[in-house]
């Protein structure tokens, strides 16, 4: 038996997608099996929580490896840190752990690669086998921008020109769903990337090529963009945390080069930053 959490969630939705159909039992746990859009037959759902210890219980029951992601907060790592627990108690000898590439527990200028380095920390003392996955940032994160583009044909952000090296949450969650069927991955961490890096310049500039109409990048400070996820509704704390996070990768700080983790793994190529946005051109406008 297979566990997935986080299955409504851009990576573990595609964990889900790469097991469905699959000759193994596979349990989802979500807090809302009405937002779940993967189903088959070998699929079970389950409706729990990290927060509540008996839901945990009923999900890690005869459970040999799980896949474990949650929603990025403050709180990930306390979340993690009960799973992780939770799993040890029930027996479950191997681990999937979404993280994110940056992951320092010690890194002073960036809260949000600290919470990831402090849920790295939570498995990795717990005598269980562990497979670490670093993605870098997600081409579905870009989505926080289709309003911007469909209305007024930009994209703003204090990005400045730097290369970012984006990856596709499907082709995560492909390398997520081959390595939980696969032992020999334990004590690995990979890399998960696209194929290339490139600019938010040319990032505009590969849309406006897909969607037919030209997109501009305009550059803003971090005040101007900290207004704009305000006006947007982000709770304070993750208006900062993205804003260190973005200042970390325009900086230079946590770039890394494409890596073969996807093809490697899975078989298959990457998805290419075209592919995600011919995939969402409805977004986009």
């Amino acid at each position: 038996m297979l566990l997935v959490t986080g299955g409504t969630g851009n990576v573990g939705q595609a964990v889900l997608a790469g097991l469905a159909g699959k000759p193994v039992a596979v349990r989802a746990l979500v807090r809302d099996p009405a937002r779940l859009r993967v189903s088959a037959d070998n699929i079970e759902v389950v409706r729990g929580d990290f927060s509540d210890d008996s839901s945990l219980q009923r999900a890690l029951d005869g459970v040999d490896a799980a896949f474990l992601a949650s929603g990025f907060s403050p709180r990930m790592a306390e979340l993690h840190g009960r799973f992780v627990a939770a799993a040890k108690k029930a027996g479950v000898p191997r681990l999937v752990q979404l993280s994110g590439v940056g992951a320092n527990v010690g890194l002073c200028c960036a809260r949000a690669l600290r919470w990831l380095g402090q849920v790295e920390g939570s498995s990795q003392s717990s005598g269980m086998q562990v497979t670490h996955l670093r993605p870098t940032f997600l081409m579905q994160n870009l989505l926080q921008f289709a309003p911007a583009v469909a209305e007024q044909s930009v994209i703003a952000g204090p990005f400045r020109s730097s290369k970012w090296t984006f990856v596709d949450a499907r082709d995560v969650g492909a390398v997520g769903a081959a390595v939980l069927l696969d032992p020999s991955h334990a004590g690995r961490t990979y890399t998960v990337t696209g194929s290339e890096s490139i600019t938010y310049e040319e990032v505009a500039s590969r849309m406006s090529h897909v969607l037919g109409r030209p997109i501009r990048y305009v550059d803003i400070t971090a005040n101007e963009a900290r207004g704009r996820l305000q006006a947007a509704g982000a709770a304070p704390v993750m208006i900062e945390a993205t804003l260190e996070l973005w200042d970390a990768c325009a900086s230079n700080l946590i770039n890394v080069a494409p890596t073969h983790v996807v093809r490697d793994i899975t078989g298959q190529e990457p998805r290419s930053f075209d592919d995600f946005i011919r995939d969402h051109r409805h977004a986009f406008g």
